[in-house]
């Protein structure tokens, strides 16, 4: 939750912490298409992280091409993040891990283009779910929607539908979290 403390101005403020932690080779151009579709309805900042160190670099200096002001997390160690950055990069798997509890809701890696997806630390931290259009229809995702502890979208453009509505009612979103941790405990 320290972390979290970072995102002060922007929660003061009205604004998302959009999360999309994992992500597997391709899906940060879906992760960036998603959030600039998200805030042109409400501004606010996305924490983007690769799922392998290999990949920090490269999808950092891709991020350029987007035209959106990135910053590296480990500006946090000194100050909060500035109000004008719209994209948070991650550089570690350690902080990864931490930013969990910081955002509105999370889009898993291996949702949106396909490969491994692990629910176990974003459930556990009670950061909301939006499972991508990718996520294999299993036993877990299954699971989770019949308890009302994530939500899924069939394609992209449900996928910010989703989105917009956890943005406009944070509290549907924290429920669908808790459902989720509750569904974890007794099946996970």
């Amino acid at each position: 939750m320290e972390w979290c403390e970072r995102f002060k101005e922007y929660r003061d403020r009205g604004r998302c912490v959009v999360y999309f932690p994992n992500l597997h080779e391709g899906e940060d151009a879906e992760a960036y298409g998603v959030f600039l579709s998200l805030i042109r309805v409400k501004m606010g900042i996305m924490i983007l992280a690769p799922d392998r160190e290999e990949r920090y670099e490269p999808v950092y200096r891709d991020a350029i091409k987007y035209h959106l002001q990135t910053i590296r997390h480990s500006r946090l160690f000194t100050s909060y993040v500035p109000l004008k950055t719209r994209v948070y990069f991650v550089e570690t798997v350690d902080v990864r891990d931490a930013f969990y509890p910081c955002a509105d809701f999370c889009v898993p890696g291996g949702t949106l283009m396909g490969g491994a997806v692990d629910l176990t630390r974003p459930i556990a931290d009670g950061c909301p779910l939006i499972l991508g259009p990718k996520m294999p229809d299993n036993a877990l995702r299954q699971g989770l929607l019949a308890a009302g502890g994530a939500v899924w979208a069939q394609d992209n453009n449900q996928l910010i539908d989703l989105a917009k509505a956890w943005l406009t009612d944070p509290a549907a979103a924290k429920t669908a979290a808790e459902k989720a941790r509750e569904w974890w405990q007794q099946h996970g």
